[in-house]
This record gives structure tokens, C-alpha cells and sequence, in this order.
């Protein structure tokens, strides 16, 4: 089936201002962390990464618990939270000879012991802390233990495992409790802080300390080693508690006025509680909520709103961050108001003469009396004919009204005009609620040749992006996110994926603003579980699916930058039989909310194509298939829109080289850290170049999105905490180095955060940002050079150079002497994922330069004339500092950002890629400091600390306007062994509407 949409546009749900009120319930809250408290009921004395010990009682014999080594005396444990009693306990073992396995079990406050030895059939009970009983045995078969329990109750279960060698870890595939009737009964969680209930009467506000939302507990702490690397070694699970009192008039009264409290997304299974009472709860950590807490508020009294959040271990895939992390607001209005998201305009028809503009407006009567209610909509001059509707007590009513604008001024990322339509509710006489929201008009259509936008082709230059906002973790700042979105434009990135979840709202006001194109992606997995996500959505699924999907449809339809719907990535679902039916449900719930725009899925099972599942999609997310793309247009699913929804998973650390330089995506990993010379990836993935030439190739293809713009906290490929990084290394001399070292470390890789993006966490662009400029941004006259040329040692060693840039010849020389010129298109080549891609396709390569200190530049030309010129320089040593802030002047609400960047620079002001010292920052006026981040994915130090260390010449501090306060701050920077400098930041007095918002 083809599909082929022409879809038009919509609106944005920006700020919304009601005639009621509707404020930012940010400020004034206390909280307290409580520990990682009981996330499973299994534990384990050391795990290797990927199969923790909760595995084994997950039900499944496809996973496993695993010991980090084949170290003796491994300790595995399972309190069952359960009193009932048990037939046996059923131990299937990863191996055949599980080893000498001590077994303990309690029952009625009993330990009975039972040893089980290695290739043994049977073994009786040895002892029951003294009193034997004759009718208890254990059975062992093969890979397999058999604890005749005989109808005790089993309160908790140890087993010691010794015995075990290099090839034969301590391993457990599944651990079963049967009752006597032949059934499993399933461990169980129990709460660790019983007591801890904010309302509770062993409760006391003790040990909480006050925060300002959006907040994310984890990131204050120190990276630990201890912690999974996946998700950045940060105390992001467990359980933690929010508190804020207000207060209601005297003159409240329930019958009148209603409350909500509406979270844009606390990370998780948030329950809201107002004067102890439990008002409402979520699960998604990712999802928006409203809570209604009118019947629980007492009038002229201090009302105590509590919040806890708490996150279960093997979860989430990369770094989720913790708490209430994104923003809460506080509406009031009548019993006669506009219901949640309840504002939908779409544009129908859209002609360069007028557009019309369709509005779907719902309104609901909370209310105990009839009332009617009269709707208006208004877009500058340009009315809609009033509507009235009677609405009887708990009713909900739709209505739909048309306007017309004349010679309207499209929405497009080069001109993203929004026009502001405002919503009005009256009874009678008098407006009971209102909204403006701001709409752009535009078109979009996906095509069989591509995704057009107001009837243009627009070739899709997209990232993929996590959440986090690197040194301020999950916690959301529109500045932060802003910031990012205005580094990806000067890139020529278009397009953001917004992976794998539902982001902030105010991201997508920002990109509507910006122009930049969106795909919006709910969900990483679907009804079966992924990977060891043990606690993954699945558990989730069946309550819940629903409702996460009505809840981004209905907040997100408006948007204009939004061009698809995601269902979903790389789910287990795609090589299920039962996949297709699943994508359909996703696809039609979204259908429901919003039929503008296709559904897309994110596919990396290559059977994706022609198994089935391909239908169930409007338009075809390929992950990391460049090599598929011409079969798909001309067997699988001909004239069927396709694109790459993620592409490249090219790994680097910002200006780190090492020699010699191969072309095997494997071959440029050393020191737990990734050669930058962009042609480097994990085994599933390539070098920009191959996505380049499949894409030239075969130009049908809409674009790309590639992995990722930014670095984010979590998943370290190709440094995983497990030893799957064995398959990470293609060279066998640099594999075998890094697994010994890695033992060493007890299996703890010091890695942190992602080699994957563009840009650093810090925002540094890495050299491979000039390289996709060079492509998105053809026009622009550029030209890069790595890598950097201080090599001392290295003198007459090959050293090899490349150029990015939207040129098509280049001449480079090396302290006045030429190397040669290259041309685009011309000399050898490399092959990876099964693509022959030219060296010099898309880049400029001297695989033969030796190295002598001094200027490298370059001179390059496009069609035969002059283009761009770059150099690189030798630099002497640090001298001084340079530092600038990307905005003088912030705002002080609480909310607004400034980012100081410092470089370490030699005399001529050159920047030292090499200097690594440490160095300490300092504030004073009414401004704070909030974050600093280095860029450097093995650095531990806390981004909070303003003890810090520049990595390779650079830093990024991150200062904060203090709320209600103004005038001048000052960032003072103290380098070890240089002078401080001093960075002024202007505070400005906030409005009133700044600091409502």
C-alpha cells in the first residue's frame, strides 16, 4: 500500500493564558531522596552487566542472572514476600554443573541447609539448624536442582556457589517456587520505608532540603562506580519524596472553583498526594498528567501536596533521570471550563489566496447545575461564528467552528510564522475560561520520493535525541534545549527524533518557533519485553498503552513541527506474529486523536521490510539498513515513503586521535575513549560516509536521522559494563588489551555517557559537525581540518589529515609545502554494512602526511574557483584563559540560562587541545551556578561540583538567574596554575508574566 498523505497544518499549543489562572507551581518544594530502597526482590553479591539477578525470577528461561566473573563464593538472594507454603523450589541453571552450591532457605524463622553438589543426582537434607527431617531431599539432574520443600513456607532463599572457573560462571537461568497445587507463585516486592508515607505518624520532615522544579534528584551525585553504566552511573533508581504547601482563600468553595495540578512528567509511577489523601498517580515516567485536587483542598488552610516518585532497576536502556523533572502548573478555573488539550485547529484548505481554519473546541460542566456556554475563536480580525451549546451537570461537548484567513503566511523552517488564535468561553455575559494558542499554517505530504513541506520537497537532515540536558541532567530547561536546537541549525539540521519517548512540551514550542521539523516518538517497548528490561513498559502495557498515547496525541496534535507519529523503536514486536496487530492498535489510537499526520516505527529487524509488519505503518523508519534502501523501493514495499530513522551511530571523543588510522568501524577504540576522525562505529553501525552514499544512491529515501546530534548520560558504546564489549572490536590486539584491563576493573568500565553524538555533552562540536555542515549545508563557503597539531613524539610519523568541507577540491599544505591535492570523488576506497563508499567522497583524506609541528592549512575550491581556507597551528603553551558567554544578559525568574564557555589558549590566543588541568569556579551577585561539563565520557566528577578539570582545552559552566533578583553577576574562573579571569552575566528584573510562568 502506498502512502501518500496530504496533510495539513495545525496548531501550537504554546503558553496558554486563561481567563481563569494558570501559574507555574514550580517553586518552594522540599525533598528527600530515600535510597535505591527494594527495586526487586532479588539480589546478588556481583552481577555482570545485562543480567542482573531479578532475571532469574522473571519468569522467562531466555534470561539469566550472571556472576561479574568466575570468582568462588557467589552469593545469590531472593526474599519471596510471600506466606505460602511451598511444594519445591525448582533451580534451572544456566550450565549443567552449576558447581558446589550451598543452599539455604528460611521457614518460620528457620535456615534449613542443603549442599548440592556438582554432577549430582540427589542429595539429602543435612541439616535444619540441628533437627533433621527424613521427607526433605534435593534432586539434581542436569542443569537443574529440585528442593522438596514439602508444604513450608518460604520466606526467603541463599545460594553460595563455588567451584566455578573461567569457563563456568556462576549463572542462574530461572529460579521457581511451586505451590502444592502445581503453580508458581512469584516473588513479590516489599516496600523498604513502610513508615515513610509523607502522612504517616512515624513520619517527619526531616533530612529534606529545598528545590525548585523541574528537578532530577540523580544527577547532584557523583558518577559511582558501582552503578551500570548504561544508565551513567547514577542513583537514578529508588525512591524519593516532594513536599510544597499553599495556601486556598477562606472563600473557596468546591461547588465553584476547581483545581488541577497538571505534570508535564515525573520520573516514575508518580502518586500525587494532597492532605494525605492519594488525588492521583501515573505510571510512564515520559507522560504528561492532571490531577484534580479540589475535593481534597481545605479553604484558609495550609494544604500539603506530596509527590513520590520511584524508579525500578532494569527499566530503562540509557539515563531516564529521577523525580519531578519537568514542569508543574497550578490552574484554577470554574465548574464551566475548556477540558485538557481541549483546543484542536487544523487547516483543512490552504491555498496562496486563504486558508481555512478548522477548530474543534471541547468543553466540559464539573458543575452541579446546567449552564450554557457560548464559544468563540478569533485570529486577529478573522472570526468564527459563535457557537452555543447546553452543557448538563458532568457533561462534555465538542463543537466546531471555521475562519478564514486571507493570503496567510505559511509556517516552514526558513519562515516559521505562528499566528495566535484565541479561544474564548462565555455564560452569558461573562467569560469563564480562555486560551490563545499560537498556529502556523502549512502543508505536509510524504510521498513515494520523499517528505514535502507546503509542496516543496524538504530533504530530512535529522538527529535523534535523548532528554537529558547533559550537565543538568533530565531536569528541563527550555534555555538548555534552545540552546541545543540553535547549535543543530548552524549545522543545517532541520529535523529532530525525538527518541524514545514523549519529550516536554516546551520542546516542541521551541521548535515550532525555531522551524525545526519533529518526529514524535512515544514508546521504546511495546507489550513484550526487551533486552533484560526486566522492568520495562511491558509491565505496563495493559493498563496503560492507551492512555500514554491519548496523552501525546491530544497535548502534541497542535504543534506545526510535527510531521509523524513514532509508535515506537527497534521493538521486540517487529519479528513477532503478533507485531503487525500491535503497530495497527498504536497506529489507530493515534488516528483517534489526530488523522493529519502518518505513523512511523523505528526498524531494525531487516524482516521488518517484507514480514508483515511494514503495513501496519504510513511511512518507513529504517534503523541502520543503508544497504537495504534499493530493495525495499523495488520488492518489499514499492512506492511505500521510507527514510532513515536512525542512521550512522558514529562514535568519537571530541579532538582524541589515535595512530595509526585504519578504516574497520572497530578500529579506533583505546583508553576507553574513540578516535575522532568519524569514521568509527560499534559492529551494527558505519561512518557518515556510508549513509551518504546509499542515500545518493537511491534518492527516493526522505532523509536521515542520525545517532545522535548531542552525547547523553548513559549507554557508553562501545564501553559497555559487560563482556559484550568484546564485540565491539574488530582489531584483536586492542580487544584483547581492553577485556584484560576491563577483568582488572572488576567489570566496571569508568564510562559514563555516549560516544555517539555530533556534539559533546558539553555542546562542543566534535569534527564531525563540519562534516555533516558540509552536507546540509552546501552553500555555506567552509572548511575544517583535523586533526589538531600538537604531536609531540610523533615527528616524521605518519600522521594523516582530513578535510571537511562543501567544497570539491582541496590543496593542502604543511608549513608552506604541498600534500597534494584531492578532488571529491576520486581515489580509494572502504567498505562497511556491506556499502563500497570513496575516501574522498564526501570528506578530503592525506592518508601520508608525517608529522613536523608548525600550520597545516588548506585551500579549497567549488567549481574551479576559490571556496574556503582553514589552518591547524602548533600552539605553544597555555598562557591564558578565553571565556564567552552565549547570552550577557538573562532574565531573573528562576528559570533562565546563560552558558560560559572557557578555553585554555596559548599567546596568540590559540586553544590548547591538549590541556586537561583542573580548574574551580566561583559566583557572586544575584546568579547561580548550576552545571559544568567538560565533554569527557570517563569523567566522574559530579557536574554540580565547581571543582572541575578542562578536557582537551575546553569547559562549559552553566549559571542560572536567581528568581526575584537582578543586577550584575560575576563568574569567576581559577585555572590551576594560570590567573583567574572574570565573566560578567547581567540579571534583568523579570516580569510579572516571567515569573508566573
Amino acid at each position: 500500500m502506498t502512502a501518500k498523505y496530504l496533510l495539513p497544518l495545525m496548531a501550537l499549543g504554546v503558553m496558554s493564558v486563561y481567563a481563569g489562572e494558570r501559574e507555574s507551581f514550580d517553586f518552594g518544594w522540599k525533598f528527600k531522596y530515600y535510597g535505591a530502597g527494594n527495586s526487586g526482590p532479588a539480589r546478588a553479591s556481583s552481577t555482570q552487566g545485562g543480567h542482573p539477578a531479578i532475571h532469574a525470577i522473571d519468569g522467562n528461561l531466555n534470561t539469566r542472572w550472571c556472576a561479574s566473573s568466575g570468582a568462588e563464593g557467589q552469593v545469590f538472594e531472593v526474599n519471596t514476600g510471600f506466606s505460602e507454603p511451598i511444594q519445591d523450589i525448582i533451580i534451572t541453571w544456566e550450565k549443567n554443573s552449576p558447581g558446589k552450591v550451598l543452599a539455604v532457605y528460611e521457614s518460620n524463622g528457620q535456615k534449613i541447609e542443603h549442599d548440592v553438589e556438582a554432577g549430582s543426582f540427589w542429595c539429602s537434607c543435612l541439616s535444619l539448624l540441628g533437627v533433621g527431617h527424613e521427607d526433605e531431599a534435593v534432586e539434581q539432574a542436569e542443569g537443574r536442582t529440585v528442593i522438596h520443600v514439602c508444604g513450608r513456607p518460604v520466606s526467603s532463599l541463599q545460594l553460595t556457589i563455588n567451584g566455578t572457573e573461567r569457563a563456568n560462571w556462576a549463572s542462574i537461568r530461572e529460579i521457581q517456587f511451586v505451590n502444592r497445587e502445581g503453580k508458581v507463585v512469584k516473588p513479590v516486592i516489599l516496600p523498604k520505608y513502610p513508615d515513610e508515607h509523607p502522612e504517616s505518624p512515624a513520619f517527619k520532615a526531616e533530612g529534606y532540603k529545598d528545590v525548585q522544579l523541574p528537578h532530577d534528584w540523580a544527577i547532584e551525585s557523583p558518577f559511582l562506580a558501582a552503578e551500570p553504566n548504561e544508565t551513567g552511573k547514577l542513583p537514578w533508581n529508588g525512591m524519593g519524596w516532594y513536599r510544597k504547601s499553599f495556601e486556598v482563600p477562606a472563600s473557596f468553595n468546591a461547588e465553584e472553583e476547581r483545581y488541577y495540578l497538571d505534570f508535564d512528567g515525573v520520573m516514575s509511577n508518580p502518586k500525587v498526594y494532597v492532605n494525605g489523601s492519594l488525588a492521583g498517580e501515573w505510571a510512564y515516567g515520559y507522560s504528561p498528567f492532571r490531577v484534580d485536587i479540589t475535593p481534597y483542598l481545605k479553604a484558609g488552610q495550609e494544604n500539603i501536596i506530596a509527590v513520590q516518585a520511584s524508579n525500578h532497576e532494569a527499566s530503562t536502556r540509557w539515563y531516564p533521570g529521577a523525580g519531578i523533572y519537568r514542569h508543574v502548573w497550578l490552574e484554577k478555573v470554574g465548574p464551566a471550563h475548556l477540558a485538557q488539550w481541549g483546543v484542536y485547529a487544523t487547516t483543512p484548505e490552504v491555498t496562496a489566496e486563504s486558508a481555512t481554519v478548522k477548530v474543534e473546541t471541547t468543553v466540559e460542566n464539573t458543575g452541579h447545575r446546567p449552564v450554557e456556554l457560548t464559544v468563540h475563536q478569533a485570529i486577529g480580525e478573522a472570526k468564527a461564528s459563535p457557537v452555543t451549546v447546553t452543557l448538563a451537570p458532568g457533561a462534555t461537548q465538542t463543537v466546531t467552528q471555521q475562519l478564514k484567513l486571507a493570503k496567510p503566511e505559511l509556517w516552514s523552517c526558513e519562515n516559521p510564522h505562528l499566528y495566535g488564535l484565541e479561544t474564548s468561553v462565555f455564560e452569558g455575559e461573562r467569560e469563564v475560561d480562555g486560551k490563545l494558542t499560537n498556529i502556523g499554517v502549512r502543508t505536509i505530504e510524504w510521498k513515494a520520493d520523499g517528505f514535502y513541506l507546503n509542496g516543496k520537497r524538504v530533504e530530512l537532515n535529522g538527529v535523534c535525541e535523548h532528554h537529558d540536558l547533559g550537565p543538568l541532567g533530565s531536569a528541563f530547561y527550555e534555555r538548555g534545549f534552545e540552546r541545543k536546537i540553535e547549535i543543530l541549525k548552524a549545522m543545517g539540521c532541520n529535523s529532530i527524533r525525538t527518541t524514545h519517548n514523549t519529550p516536554a512540551s516546551e520542546l516542541l514550542d521551541l521548535c515550532d518557533r525555531h522551524g525545526m521539523l519533529v518526529i514524535d516518538e512515544v514508546f521504546d517497548i511495546w507489550k513484550h519485553q526487551k533486552y533484560d528490561k526486566v522492568n520495562g513498559y511491558h509491565k505496563l502495557w495493559p493498563q496503560w498503552w492507551k492512555k500514554d498515547v491519548r496523552a501525546i496525541a491530544m497535548r502534541d496534535r497542535n504543534h506545526p513541527c510535527i510531521i509523524a507519529w513514532s509508535g515506537g523503536n527497534e521493538i521486540t514486536e517487529i519479528t513477532m506474529k503478533v507485531g503487525p496487530a500491535i503497530s495497527r492498535g498504536i497506529r489507530d489510537e493515534f488516528r483517534r486523536y489526530d488523522s493529519t499526520r502518518p505513523y512511523t516505527v523505528g526498524v531494525n529487524a531487516a524482516s521488518g521490510a517484507y514480514n508483515g509488519f511494514a503495513p501496519s505503518m504510513d511511512v518507513y523508519g529504517y534503523n541502520y539498513k543503508p544497504d537495504h534502501y534499493r530493495d525495499f523501493e523495488k520488492k518489499h514495499q514499492p512506492g511505500m515513503p521510507y527514510y532513515g530513522s536512525e542512521t550512522a551511530s558514529c562514535v568519537g571523543t571530541r579532538d582524541t586521535y589515535f595512530f595509526p588510522v585504519k578504516w574497520g568501524v572497530g578500529d579506533g577504540f583505546r583508553n576507553f575513549q574513540v578516535s575522532a576522525y568519524g569514521i568509527y562505529a560499534p559492529g551494527w553501525a558505519y561512518s557518515p560516509d556510508v549513509e551518504f552514499t546509499a542515500q545518493d544512491a537511491n534518492p527516493n529515501c526522505a532523509g536521515e536521522y542520525v545517532w545522535t546530534g548531542f552525547d547523553y548520560i548513559g549507554e557508553p558504546t562501545p564501553y559497555n559494563q559487560d563482556q559484550t564489549n568484546a564485540n565491539n572490536f574488530e582489531n584483536e590486539a586492542e580487544r584483547k588489551k581492553y577485556m584484560e584491563l576491563l577483568k582488572v576493573m572488576g567489570n566496571k568500565a569508568p564510562s559514563r555517557s555516549s560516544y555517539f553524538g555530533i556534539i559533546d555533552l558539553a555542546g562542543f562540536p566534535k569534527d564531525t559537525y563540519y562534516l555533516y555542515q558540509s552536507r546540509w549545508r552546501p552553500e555555506l563557503a567552509q572548511a575544517h581540518i583535523l586533526p589538531h597539531w600538537n604531536w609531540a613524539g610523533r615527528e616524521g610519523e605518519v600522521t594523516p589529515v582530513m578535510v571537511f568541507s562543501s567544497g570539491d577540491e582541496a590543496e593542502l599544505f604543511l608549513n608552506g609545502k604541498s600534500q597534494g591535492v584531492r578532488r571529491k570523488g576520486e581515489g580509494g576506497s572502504y567498505k562497511q554494512h556491506n556499502v563500497e563508499v570513496c575516501k574522498n567522497g564526501y570528506r578530503f583524506v592525506w592518508e601520508d602526511v608525517k608529522y613536523e609541528p608548525g600550520e597545516l592549512r588548506v585551500v579549497v575550491k567549488k567549481g574551479g574557483k576559490p571556496w574556503a581556507e582553514a589552518t591547524r597551528v602548533t600552539t605553544g603553551k597555555t598562557t591564558q584563559l578565553a571565556a564567552s558567554a552565549d547570552r550577557q544578559t538573562i532574565a531573573g525568574d528562576g528559570r533562565d540560562l546563560s552558558y560560559i564557555s572557557v578555553s585554555t589558549c596559548d599567546a596568540k590566543g590559540n586553544v590548547v587541545p591538549t590541556d586537561c588541568r583542573k580548574v574551580t569556579f566561583s559566583i557572586s551577585g544575584p546568579a547561580e551556578l548550576i552545571g559544568f561539563c567538560n565533554g569527557n565520557p570517563t569523567d566522574q566528577r559530579c557536574m554540580q561540583d565547581p571543582q572541575q578539570a578542562f578536557f582537551n582545552g575546553r569547559i562549559v559552566a552553566v549559571v542560572r538567574g536567581k528568581r526575584g533578583e537582578s543586577g550584575e553577576a560575576v563568574v569567576t574562573i581559577h585555572p590551576e596554575g594560570l590567573e583567574p579571569i572574570r565573566v560578567p552575566v547581567a540579571v534583568q528584573p523579570a516580569t510579572p508574566e516571567q515569573l508566573r510562568q
